[in-house]
């Protein structure tokens, strides 16, 4: 599976990213260009929430997944105007937005497909990644996928969550995560892009939960009269 982003700015410069998955695991499988950083060593700001140990596993997946991209923008501001075309295996995608809009589209894809136990939940999603999506959109994509799966569990004989109070604890977790890679990423960056890439996902892994108790009961989405 290939999500090619290519972003031109404003000055006419043009650069592209590609992020190539495993169709069956969606695993990213980019390897990085060079020698990891230093900010990617599983103790650096490690996650409160992190189930690895640093004796068996010596380097964060997130940030080793988001390493090379980070070093690519880490000197571009994050309000930079861009022309962002998105070219998947079945369509193409274009917007005219900033570029922290465009990095955190990206990067969100390197999170969820990085093999990180605490984003698993979300790893389903990148099958039919949807660039520059709203909050309702993303709220319905997560709940969708989620309920999907509580189908399938029950169809195995498991517990389902239609409750969807799983789903909830697993975003409180993803803010944890979120706040530990912006300060990573910091430390990669001599500007604003990378961090505030993350800090557009992380306003979303706090707004999802909100509307799940807030929009879906009232039905703003629309879906009762389906």
């Amino acid at each position: 599976m290939l999500y090619r982003y290519e972003l031109k700015f404003e000055d006419g410069s043009e650069t592209a990213v590609e992020i190539r998955l495993d169709p069956v695991s969606l695993r990213a499988v980019s390897a990085p260009d060079g020698p990891l950083p230093d900010w990617t060593l599983l103790d650096r700001c490690k996650c409160p929430v992190c189930p690895f140990d640093s004796a068996s596993e010596h380097y964060c997946p997130v940030a080793v997944n988001m390493a090379g991209v980070a070093a690519r923008f880490a000197d571009k501001s994050s309000v930079m105007p861009v022309e962002a075309r998105v070219i998947s295996d079945e369509r193409e995608y274009f917007k005219r937005t900033s570029l922290q809009s465009a990095l955190s589209s990206i990067i969100g894809v390197y999170m969820v497909t990085s093999g990180c136990p605490v984003m698993e939940v979300l790893k389903p999603m990148a099958r039919y990644h949807l660039p520059f999506a709203s909050l309702n959109e993303t709220v319905y994509r997560s709940v969708s996928s989620y309920l999907t799966r509580q189908y399938l569990a029950m169809k195995k004989g498991e517990e389902p969550d239609w409750s969807l109070e799983r789903l909830k604890r697993a975003y409180a977790d993803i803010e944890v995560l979120n706040r530990a890679m912006a300060d990573r990423i910091r430390q990669a960056s001599s500007k604003d892009a990378n961090c505030n890439a993350i800090v557009i996902l992380d306003s979303f892994a706090k707004m999802v939960p909100w509307s799940l108790d807030n929009i879906l009961p009232g039905d703003e989405l629309g879906l009762a009269d389906s």
